[in-house]
């Protein structure tokens, strides 16, 4: 339409039908603006809602590294002989308990992935298919603890093997997190204001 056929078109209206096209014109634009407000208040809630699981996350990664520390030290003292007896079957068992609870925790953060087998009775809810890398490598610290002393490993071998799972464990843990796309994201929500 050009301009002479606008104008051609608009001259022609009634008032009444001039105050409707510019009524259904302030609705439309509206409309958009009102649309562009809910999609931003989406994404800033879905950032929320990231962000709170993140820090609970967090925290209990935090935890996690902590507890596979320990096993670190606790292997690496009984390589040099700075645990033994009594001390180190107890310093083993609150190990094997503190990692065990936090493998319980873990596993509400990374639920096990089903792997299209069924192999016997169906295991618990939270058991069942396979596990997230993170809780597999939490879950490998867990049987280094638990089986050394029964197994051929020296203490020094158990340490290398500590800290091969904490790494694994702490990227695991880092991709699910993603730092770069929450300083993203503050960048963003910082820039906007």
């Amino acid at each position: 339409m050009d301009l002479a056929a606008a104008t051609a078109f608009v001259s022609g209206l009634s008032f009444s039908d001039g105050l409707a096209c510019a009524s259904a014109l302030v609705a439309m634009v509206s409309f958009g603006v009102s649309r562009a407000a809910v999609r931003r208040q989406e994404r800033l809630q879905l950032e929320a809602l990231r962000t709170a699981r993140d820090s609970d996350l967090i925290a209990w990664a935090d935890g996690a590294i902590a507890a596979i520390a320990d096993a670190q030290r606790y292997c690496r003292d009984l390589k040099n002989n700075l645990i033994m007896g009594p001390d180190a079957a107890r310093t083993q068992s609150e190990l094997r308990t503190r990692l065990s609870a936090f493998l319980d925790r873990g596993r509400l953060f990374f639920p096990n992935q089903p792997t299209g087998e069924e192999d016997g009775a169906p295991a618990e809810a939270a058991y069942d298919g396979a596990p997230h890398p993170a809780i597999d490598a939490l879950y490998n610290v867990y049987r280094l603890v638990s089986d050394l002393g029964r197994m051929k490993m020296t203490p020094g071998e158990a340490v290398m093997a500590v800290v091969a799972q904490r790494r694994r464990f702490v990227s695991e843990v880092f991709v699910s997190i993603d730092p770069r796309r929450r300083e993203a994201a503050l960048k963003e929500m910082a820039g906007k204001r």
